[in-house]
C-alpha cells in the first residue's frame, strides 16, 4: 500500500512539473513564432505586433469557413468583445476582411487577406512541426501504454481540481 501512495506522490510531483514546463514551452513557441513573424514583417514591410491569441484568431478564421463573431467566440473561448476588439486590429493590419452576405446584412463574417493567409500558413507549419516531434516522442510506447496515457489525460482534462 505504501508503494501506491509513493507512486501517487510521484505522479502529482510530475504533474506540477509538467504545468511549469508548459509555461516555459509556450514561451519557446512564442520566441520561434516571433522569429518567423519578423521575417514575414520584413517581407511585408510592416510591423504587425501580434500576440498568440491574435495569431490563433487568424488561424481560426483561416480554418476554411467564413465565421462570425459568435462562431469565433465559441471556437476560441474568447469573449465576443475580445473578438470585436482583436478583429478591428486585424482589419487595420489588412490581415482579415469583413463580409456581409446579401441575404443577411446584420451578420458580419471574417475571411483572411493574402497577408493573413501567410501568417496562417506559418502558424500551421509550426503546429505541424510540434505534432510530428510529439508523435516521434510517443513511438517508444506500446499501444497499451498509449491507451492508458490517453485515458489518464482524458480523465485529467475532466478532473475539477
Amino acid at each position: 500500500m505504501q508503494n501506491k501512495e509513493l507512486s501517487k506522490q510521484w505522479v502529482y510531483t510530475l504533474f506540477l512539473q509538467l504545468l511549469t514546463q508548459h509555461d516555459r514551452r509556450d514561451n519557446q513557441f512564442a520566441i520561434r513564432f516571433d522569429e518567423e513573424l519578423n521575417s514575414v514583417e520584413a517581407e511585408l514591410g510592416m510591423k504587425l505586433n501580434l500576440n498568440l491569441s491574435e495569431i490563433h484568431l487568424i488561424a481560426n478564421i483561416g480554418s476554411g469557413d467564413s465565421l462570425n463573431v459568435t462562431a469565433l467566440s465559441e471556437k476560441t473561448g474568447l469573449t465576443k468583445g475580445s473578438i470585436t476588439r482583436v478583429s478591428k486590429k486585424l482589419l487595420k493590419l489588412d490581415l482579415i476582411r469583413r463580409q456581409q452576405f446579401s441575404d443577411n446584412k446584420k451578420e458580419v463574417y471574417f475571411t483572411l487577406t493574402e497577408n493573413g493567409e501567410r501568417l496562417c500558413r506559418i502558424h500551421d507549419r509550426l503546429h505541424q512541426e510540434i505534432e510530428m516531434r510529439f508523435k516521434k516522442f510517443l513511438e517508444k510506447y506500446t499501444p497499451e501504454q498509449l491507451a492508458f496515457a490517453r485515458e489518464f489525460l482524458q480523465d485529467l482534462l475532466n478532473w475539477d481540481y
